[in-house]
């Protein structure tokens, strides 16, 4: 058998045992998939998003966290609509830890969901919430301040888009929630 054959059948090992009962089985395969690294981050992205199961995308974001790998930014910005409030908070702090290399994704998330979804606008609360202060000059906390409960929801699209133009950013569409 090729290595990258034996490679795939561990990953997919791994990917199964996140569904497993046995908490410190789950433990040990998320470890695993974090140690194989890019390889595992598609697959990740993929479960995060869509399994059926909230242990496994509790897992799946979680692995994605400790993985540091930009490209799991996207399907972290989604997992903060979750249905469940741990896998939102995991997402979130993921992002967290990403700083301001998450920020374009999350921003155009909330220019084009932000209005509809009370539940992205408080997970990019909490991404935002201890985030210092860079080249925004003030946006940043004017974005905070409209992501605030009792801000109107219209707030938090448009001091999205100010904070993107501050940054340089150009706007551009979401990738669509299918995609990971």
């Amino acid at each position: 058998m090729s290595k990258q054959r034996v490679a795939s059948n561990m990953l997919d090992g791994h990917m199964k045992a996140l569904g497993s009962d046995d908490g410190m089985l789950r433990q040990s395969a998320r470890e695993a998939l974090v140690a194989l690294g890019d390889n595992a981050v598609g697959p990740l992205a993929r479960a995060l998003g869509n399994a059926k199961e909230k242990q496994i995308r509790w897992e799946a974001a979680k692995a994605l966290g400790a993985m540091g790998n930009a490209s799991a930014i996207p399907a972290l910005v989604r997992a903060l609509e979750d249905s469940d409030s741990d896998v939102i908070w995991l997402a979130a702090e993921a992002l967290n830890a990403f700083g301001q290399k998450a920020w374009p994704v999350l921003l155009k998330a909330l220019m084009v969901e932000g209005t509809e979804s009370v539940i992205l606008r408080r997970g990019a609360h909490h991404v935002f919430a201890n985030q210092p202060e860079s080249r925004g000059q003030g946006a940043l906390a004017a974005l905070q301040a409209a992501l605030e409960p009792d801000a109107l929801p219209e707030a938090a699209p448009m001091a999205a888009g100010e904070l993107l133009k501050l940054l340089g950013v150009r706007e551009a569409p979401v990738a669509p929630a299918a995609t990971a």
